[in-house]
């Protein structure tokens, strides 16, 4: 165990998936129900794990600020959008600093991003709707040094699923059921 992460099961997991890549393919969802205005109430579905189906039961609310016609009552889509690839990479670089054996006694990232309104609100031709200048900025303190922290932060970012389909873009299809 280093940084909190099981090296055990995470070499075990690693092991499983060069033996049968498809017990790697993870399926996510959550289920999202509208409340009120701009807030929603979001849940995790079950996630399925290879051959596993891990349970899961995780519920927050995303709304936006009274100036977008939301009441505020928790982070926005942009927001949860960011802290969804800054964890992605948390995760890379935690786990990989702990497969190196480095232990780390602080870390944090901070990510920003731009939104032109204008774009969201239809107002400049061409919508300029997707974030911009999405940046990162990792603090870390521990047995490392400058070098590895920054090899293990490009690592982190290149596998990242979240920020790669950030950075890629990602095929999107909708279905519409009318009730």
């Amino acid at each position: 165990m280093r940084n909190g992460i099981p090296l055990a099961a995470v070499s075990e997991l690693v092991d499983e998936i060069r033996r049968e890549p498809a017990q790697g393919i993870v399926r996510y969802g959550v289920d999202l129900n509208w409340q009120n205005g701009t807030r929603t109430q979001v849940g995790t579905l079950p996630m399925q794990f290879g051959a596993h189906r891990v349970n899961r039961s995780f519920q927050w609310l995303i709304d936006e600020p009274r100036q977008l016609g939301g009441g505020n009552h928790g982070a926005s889509p942009q927001e949860h959008l960011l802290s969804g690839v800054g964890a992605c990479i948390m995760v890379g670089f935690t786990v990989g600093a702990a497969v190196q054996g480095i232990q780390l006694e602080s870390l944090r990232l901070t990510v920003e991003a731009e939104l032109d309104l204008a774009g969201f609100f239809g107002l400049a031709e061409p919508a300029a709707v997707p974030l911009k200048n999405v940046r990162f900025r990792l603090r870390v303190s521990g047995d490392g040094d400058r070098v590895r922290y920054q090899d293990l932060l490009d690592k982190a970012v290149a596998h990242s699923p979240n920020a790669m389909s950030l950075a890629r873009g990602v095929a999107i299809s909708a279905e519409l059921v009318a009730e």
